[in-house]
């Protein structure tokens, strides 16, 4: 499975269906403000004028399509990381030209890591599982705090690493 279709399952089937709907409620809409009267008309002239229009009203389907989708996957992104997925989703759909969504990208949470022996997920803050006290990151062997895996010092207490801190 591909990045893109791990994070395409992201996005709840309701938001799929709703981006479809809308599109199709949105071009059924311009065809009934551009097209009938056109053709009620009966003039070619007039048909054919009408058609470029209605095809170019019909590009603002794929902004609308797209920012349904969004709002789908800031839900479900929400949920997967363990932030207030409700929250977020009313902040993405609530606060005008995309910024929510866009300050949601900004300060969304990294995904938490599953623990190895007991499967608990842990926040990037903790180098242990709440669960059963298993390692899930590197860790100072002087003040336990996680560390990333480039460091030489630890950035807690000071402490030199070794090569092979307390791996995960």
């Amino acid at each position: 499975m591909s990045r893109f279709e791990e994070e395409w399952a992201l996005v709840p089937a309701a938001a799929r269906w709703i981006a479809v709907l809308v599109s199709l409620a949105y071009a059924a809409l311009m065809a009934a403000i551009f097209l009938l009267p056109a053709l009620a008309a009966q003039e070619p002239r007039v048909l054919f004028g009408t058609v470029p229009v209605l095809l170019l009203t019909l590009i603002g389907v794929v902004p609308i399509a797209a920012w349904v989708l969004l709002v789908g996957y800031v839900y479900g992104d929400a949920r997967r990381r363990g932030m207030s997925h409700v929250l977020w989703t009313l902040l993405a759909i609530f606060i005008p030209s995309a910024i929510g969504i866009i300050l949601y990208f900004i300060l969304r949470d990294p995904v938490p890591v599953p623990c190895p022996s007991c499967g608990t997920l842990a926040r990037k803050g903790y180098a242990f599982c709440a669960g059963c006290g298993t390692a899930v990151r590197k860790a100072c062997p002087q003040c336990r705090q996680p560390v990333e895996p480039g460091w030489r010092n630890c950035a807690s207490c000071g402490a030199p690493l070794a090569a092979g801190a307390s791996a995960a």
